[in-house]
C-alpha cells in the first residue's frame, strides 16, 4: 500500500513508499503498540471530550432553568415545556446522515469548529427569549447546528482505533462529556445567583455564559482537533504507516473508502444495523429522561430548588467511573452483550425504586442506578454496531443511522414525562421500563444471532461481512 510523505514533528518530508519499509521492527513490538497509543489518545480524545461536554451543556440548560424562573416568565402552560425540548429534535436527527457524509470532505477541524460557532451564538441568544415561540425557533436551530457532532466524533475516534480499543475510547469520550456536564447542576445554581445582573433574571444568564464559552472555544478547537489519521500532520511517517497497517489487519480498514449509492444501499438494507439503531433508541430515551427530568423529579422528592440542582451531579459522577471501568473490561474480554445486559438491568431496578421506593433514601438510590445504567450502556451499543461493521465507509453510513434513532430516543421522554404526571411521573416510568427490558432483550438475541453466525464461519467457512477470517463480536 503507497503512503504518501507528511512532514514529522522534526520538519521531513521523506516519501514512504511501502508500509512494510516503514515499519521497523520496534514498531511491531507491543509496546511500541501502547505508546503509540497514549500518543494517539492525548491527541485524539480531550479536545472532543471537552467539545460533547459543551454540546451537552447548551442543550441540557433547559432542564434547570425551567425550575429557576423559565417556564413563569415565558408563561409555559399545558404540554409547552415538552414541546420546547422536542422541537430540538427533528432537525437534530435529519440532519446527521449529510453532515457525516461531508466530514471527510471538509475535514473535522473545519466543520467542528463552524458547528459550535453557530451553536454556542444560539445557546447564548436563550438568554434574551421572550415567548414561547421564540424559545420553539431557537430549539430548532440548536438541533440543526448539533446535528452531526456526536456521528462525526464516533466516527473520527473509531477511524483510530482497532475493534477491541474502541468501547474505552468511546467511553472516555462520552463519560468525559457527561462527567463534565453532570456539574451543569452546580454550575447552573452559580449563574441563576446572578439574579438581576444585568437587570436579567437568573435563568437567563444559564445560556448566556455557557454560550459565550462556547464561542470562544472555537479558536483552539481549529488548532488543536485532531484530522483523520492520513491527513493528521502531528503524525510521524512511520506512525501513520503502522495505523494503517493495524486497521487492515483488524478489520480490513482501507481509509480511501468512500461513501457510494452502493455502499448507502447495503448499509441500509442491513436488518443488523436497524436492530442495533433501535437498542441505541431504547437507551437513550431513558438517559434523556433522567437528563431532563431528574430536576424535576426530585422537586417531587421535596427537595428545593437549590438542591434539586446540586443533587443532579453526583449521579452522574458515579455513572462516569462506572462507565469507563466496565469499557476498559470489555474491550479486554472483547465483548458486547453481557456487559449492556446488566446494564439495563440497572437501569430497571432504578427505575423501580424511583417510582416505588418507601422512601426518600431508596429514591435517591434509584436516580443512581438509572443513571449509572443508561450512561454505561451508551459506549456498550455503540462499540456493538462499529465492531460489526466492516469498511470506513459502511461505518460512515452506519453510524448516523444509530445516532438517529438515538435522537429519536430524546422525543419519547418529551411525550412520556408530562407536566400533569407530576410530581411522580408514573406513565414515564413505565414507559422507561418498558424501553430498558426492551433493549436488554434486543441485546440478548442480538448476541446468540452473531454468536451463531461464527459458529458457522468456524465449521462451514462461511466467510462474514465479504471479510475472511472476520467474526461478529458479541
Amino acid at each position: 500500500m503507497a503512503v504518501k510523505g507528511i512532514k514529522d514533528d522534526g520538519g521531513s518530508s521523506d516519501d514512504i513508499q511501502n508500509i512494510e519499509d516503514a515499519i521497523t521492527p520496534t514498531d511491531l513490538d507491543p509496546k511500541a503498540d501502547k505508546k503509540l497509543l497514549r500518543r494517539l489518545d492525548l491527541h485524539v480524545l480531550p479536545w472532543l471530550c471537552l467539545l460533547y461536554a459543551l454540546s451537552l451543556f447548551d442543550r441540557n440548560s433547559i432542564s434547570t432553568a425551567k425550575i429557576t424562573g423559565l417556564v413563569d416568565d415565558l408563561k409555559l402552560v399545558g404540554n409547552h415545556y415538552s414541546v420546547a425540548l422536542l422541537s430540538f429534535f427533528p432537525t437534530y436527527i435529519l440532519i446527521e446522515l449529510p453532515a457525516n457524509t461531508l466530514i471527510r470532505k471538509f475535514g473535522p477541524k473545519r466543520m467542528l469548529t463552524g458547528m459550535i460557532i453557530c451553536w454556542g451564538t444560539v445557546a447564548m441568544c436563550f438568554g434574551f427569549v421572550n415567548t414561547f415561540s421564540q424559545l420553539i425557533a431557537l430549539r430548532v436551530l440548536l438541533g440543526i447546528f448539533e446535528g452531526g457532532f456526536n456521528p462525526a466524533c464516533v466516527y473520527l475516534i473509531s477511524s483510530w482505533y482497532k475493534r477491541y480499543e474502541v468501547q474505552q475510547r468511546i467511553a472516555i469520550w462520552y463519560i468525559s462529556g457527561s462527567f463534565i456536564s453532570g456539574f451543569s447542576g452546580i454550575i447552573s445554581y452559580g449563574l441563576s445567583s446572578m439574579e438581576g445582573v444585568g437587570g436579567l433574571r437568573g435563568w437567563r444568564w444559564i445560556f448566556i455564559i455557557p454560550g459565550i464559552l462556547t464561542i470562544c472555544m472555537a479558536v483552539p478547537i481549529y488548532l488543536f482537533v485532531s484530522d483523520f489519521p492520513e491527513k493528521a500532520t502531528w503524525l510521524r511517517p512511520n506512525e501513520l504507516a503502522r495505523i494503517q497497517s493495524r486497521l487492515e489487519e483488524d478489520r480490513g480498514e482501507k481509509m480511501e473508502d468512500k461513501i457510494t449509492r452502493k455502499v448507502l444501499i447495503e448499509v441500509y438494507s442491513d436488518w443488523k444495523l436497524w436492530v442495533l439503531s433501535l437498542l441505541h433508541f431504547f437507551i437513550t430515551s431513558g438517559a434523556y429522561a433522567m437528563s431532563f427530568f431528574t430536576p424535576s423529579i426530585l422537586r417531587g422528592f421535596g427537595y428545593d430548588v437549590a438542591l434539586s440542582q446540586i443533587l443532579v451531579t453526583p449521579p452522574y459522577v458515579c455513572a462516569a467511573l462506572c462507565a469507563i471501568g466496565s469499557s476498559i473490561l470489555a474491550d479486554r474480554y472483547r465483548k458486547r452483550s453481557p456487559f449492556l445486559v446488566g446494564f439495563m438491568m440497572l437501569a430497571i431496578l432504578g427505575i423501580v425504586l424511583i417510582g416505588w421506593g418507601h422512601n426518600t433514601g431508596m429514591k435517591l438510590t434509584g436516580v443512581f442506578f438509572a443513571i449509572t445504567g443508561t450512561t454505561c450502556a451508551t459506549p456498550a451499543v455503540l462499540a456493538f454496531m462499529v465492531n460489526n461493521i466492516v469498511g470506513s465507509a459502511k461505518r460512515q453510513a452506519g453510524i448516523p443511522l444509530q445516532l438517529m434513532f438515538g435522537g429519536l430516543g430524546g422525543v419519547a421522554p418529551s411525550l412520556w414525562f408530562r407536566n400533569q404526571d407530576a410530581p411522580y411521573y408514573m406513565p414515564g416510568l413505565y414507559a422507561s421500563l418498558t424501553s430498558f427490558s426492551m433493549c436488554a432483550i434486543g441485546a440478548a438475541s442480538m448476541a446468540l444471532y452473531y454468536r451463531n453466525q461464527n459458529r458457522k464461519a468456524d465449521k462451514y467457512g462461511i466467510i462474514l461481512e465479504g471479510l475472511e477470517g472476520f467474526r461478529y463480536t458479541l
